[in-house]
């Protein structure tokens, strides 16, 4: 008889709270329990790097920067003591603009316009622009930030060189 005792207690158990859930009429899908306990999928913040790329012509002042479309620039943080974060990247645009979504793991750098640097680092053959110098590292700054949503630039990168298209 001691035997049937547990098994009769959890049926018991278990019939009462399943009717307990059955009333509220609702069963909750993965995605509505995983919201409730704080962990859903929407972003809370957002962080959002932006900037473009010219080609100064240095044999031809005169004539206005080329924007360096399909080159890859990248953007790295400082992330603590001796620790900095991988290089994150972006291709430009055909009018030479990037913009660079952040992880969600490098949101809350303190001070993120003195610890973050943006730097080309691959131009298109085309253009024949030297992006390997040691000033092509730019800081960024703070443009704009509203309800968990951050907007960075680094303006206009400059490299020097000349294009070979006419």
């Amino acid at each position: 008889m001691g035997s049937l005792f547990i098994p009769r207690c959890f049926l018991l158990f278990f019939f009462l709270f399943q009717g307990a859930f059955a009333a509220a009429g609702k069963i909750w899908s993965r995605t509505e329990m995983v919201e409730m306990a704080g962990y859903g999928e929407q972003k809370l913040s957002s962080v959002i790097i932006t900037g473009s790329l010219l080609c100064d012509n240095t044999s031809r002042p005169h004539l206005p920067s080329i924007a360096i479309p399909g080159a890859t620039v990248a953007i790295k943080c400082h992330t603590g003591y001796k620790r900095r974060s991988k290089w994150i990247k972006a291709v430009t645009d055909d009018l030479g603009e990037f913009e660079i979504d952040l992880p969600s793991q490098l949101h809350a750098i303190p001070d993120m316009e003195n610890t973050c640097v943006v730097k080309p680092v691959h131009v298109p053959k085309l253009y024949r622009c030297n992006h390997r110098s040691s000033n092509t590292h730019k800081r960024i700054n703070l443009v704009s930030s509203t309800n968990g949503f951050r907007v960075y630039t680094s303006g206009k990168i400059k490299l020097q060189g000349h294009s070979s298209r006419s």
